[in-house]
């Protein structure tokens, strides 16, 4: 349940598997205890999981509800990464109803990470995600919201997608419990760094494979859909998903009939719709922005299998010491210790993210998915997104959301074996009622030390201090110009050891209407050209080395003088 895998504190971390530990202690002490109590909640459960629309909107509102609850203790999460900042330009572009922003004038000053400048000004990412932060912004002003959607539309289509596979109840379930794992203090619901959209995407492939058998026309419909998601948020996962429906429709043809007419006029607009963006975005239809980027300014480099990019030359050092750094941990494969030591990082994060020790213990019976005829044929699928996953040099969550349903689908059949073991003593039905019940606890005592931190005594504070991360220097800097009246534009100048994880350098999509426009230092001349091209604004220089924010006299902003 950490916020994110690169703010999680390693207290949080041992809080919740001591509270697991205590739970299995307590399930093996006392296996009866509240058995009565139990077996009421999972009959009303169960009622309600026969209900497939109130199953599917319980789903989705669990995680939505419990994010609103928790809104006057973590409030709107601030973007803090570099993708974070080109997917807000994503969704602001299509706020503006548009597809791509024209190139700024003097663009120079404006390139940063993982934005395109030419032929036109737009993220590199996908749009898949980038619609959802839209529909939040047109809606609220405010892009989170459109976050908050996807993940409760995420789980919606993950217990419809189970139901396919699960019984009901086990259905609702698995969705309920996945999303006390990454759906409510988890990285995709905190951030605007995507994943929602591409586990939606596969879950919808999934369902629909399963609903093949029963000559359902939409069926077709359904996964040329979640194809498209998964093509316009994660296209290599895409591509693996697509061998799987291959596979699938070869290995049950019977179903094919209705649903090929179907997912193939849908699949061909859809794919028509994306070749038109790409078109928009980098004037070629089959070269997707992120591809584009990746020729300019090397980053994100290559998978292990693939020979390095290779750019030679940048104009900021910035820009070059992302590259550089990419381009080292590509290196790793050629050695066997670095190549572990990623190995192992990936895989702790992995653990962290989508498992915690709560899910952990049901793990132990994984051996038995290979002998389940329902999970086996997905434990295909899996391992070509372990191949994809396992030849590239870091992970995010993202990176991984087109498994979400195959893990959900894993998780629920070892904690069903889990829950059978030793069914004579009753400790397999123990251990999984306390752990429910301890990682429910955890969250609660959680958010309930957020919300009397300034009561209890400071070395408490480090349970949840990743919770609420420090804001953000530049964060701060937007603060205080937005209370200050007009227009501003701030350039921003680093000291040579400045760290390229901290850019300030990010944008919306209309800069000559934005109220706060940030920009690099260029040379005099530049300068001066970016301050006649953007009029009437106030000028600062931004030092963010020094903490420093200086607003800059006209007379000697336009000369250059800073």
């Amino acid at each position: 349940m950490t916020y994110s895998i690169l703010l999680s504190s390693r207290h949080l971390q041992n809080f919740m598997e001591i509270v697991a530990a205590v739970c299995i202690l307590i399930g093996f002490a006392a296996p009866r205890f509240g058995a009565g109590f139990y077996s009421g909640v999972e009959r009303r459960l169960a009622w309600l999981a026969r209900k497939p629309r109130v199953a599917v909107l319980l789903s989705a509102a669990f995680p939505m509800a419990a994010r609103l609850a928790l809104m006057p203790l973590l409030g709107f999460p601030s973007p803090i990464i570099h993708d974070e900042f080109s997917y807000l330009l994503l969704g602001d572009t299509f706020a503006h109803l548009r597809v791509a922003n024209p190139t700024p004038p003097e663009w120079r000053h404006f390139e940063t990470e993982y934005v395109l400048l030419t032929p036109t000004y737009a993220s590199q990412y996908q749009p898949a995600h980038g619609l959802f932060l839209a529909a939040g912004e047109i809606l609220t002003g405010r892009p989170w919201w459109g976050v908050w959607l996807e993940i409760g539309v995420m789980f919606a289509v993950v217990c419809w997608a189970l139901r396919q596979a699960v019984p009901a109840r086990w259905a609702l379930f698995g969705a309920c419990l996945l999303a006390m794992q990454i759906g409510i203090y988890g990285f995709w619901m905190n951030s605007y760094f995507g994943g929602g959209a591409a586990a939606i995407g596969s879950a919808l492939v999934f369902g629909s494979l399963l609903r093949m058998r029963w000559w359902q026309a939409s069926s077709g419909a359904l996964c040329a859909t979640g194809l498209l998601i998964l093509f316009a948020s994660r296209p290599f996962e895409a591509i693996l998903w697509t061998v799987a429906v291959i596979w699938f429709a070869i290995r049950r043809s019977e179903g094919l009939r209705r649903a090929v007419p179907w997912f193939g006029v849908i699949f061909a607009a859809g794919a028509g719709a994306l070749a038109l963006y790409n078109a928009r975005v980098t004037g070629d239809a089959l070269k997707p922005p992120y591809e584009l980027y990746r020729e300019q300014y090397g980053t994100p480099q290559s998978y292990w299998w693939q020979p390095a990019i290779v750019v030679t030359s940048f104009d900021f050092p910035q820009l070059r010491a992302n590259y550089e750094n990419q381009l080292a941990y590509w290196r790793r494969r050629y050695s066997p210790s670095l190549l572990w030591d990623s190995t192992w990082r990936r895989l702790r994060d992995f653990w962290r993210f989508f498992l915690g020790p709560f899910l952990v213990p049901a793990l132990l019976w994984a051996g038995y998915l290979w002998r389940d005829r329902r999970v086996r044929p997905w434990l295909f699928v899996s391992g070509l997104l372990i191949l994809d996953h396992a030849t590239y040099h870091a992970w995010y969550p993202q990176q991984s959301a087109a498994s979400t349903i195959l893990i959900a689908l894993m998780l629920v059949q070892c904690w069903r074996r889990l829950r059978i073991w030793r069914r004579r003593q009753g400790f397999g039905i123990a251990i999984t009622r306390t752990l429910v019940v301890g990682f429910a606890v955890s969250i609660i005592a959680v958010s309930i030390g957020r919300a009397i931190e300034n009561r209890v005594p400071v070395r408490f504070h480090r349970i949840w201090s990743s919770l609420s991360p420090a804001s953000s220097p530049r964060e701060q800097a937007l603060s205080y110009l937005r209370h200050i009246p007009g227009k501003h534009l701030v350039f921003v100048a680093y000291s040579a050891k400045h760290s390229y994880t901290d850019e300030w350098v990010f944008n919306g999509a209309d800069i000559p209407g934005e109220r706060i426009t940030f920009a690099r230092i260029c040379g005099p001349e530049s300068d001066e050209a970016l301050i006649r091209a953007l009029p009437n604004r106030n000028v600062w220089l931004a030092r963010p080395d020094a903490h420093s924010l200086v607003k800059i006299d006209p007379e000697a902003a336009l000369s250059g003088r800073f």
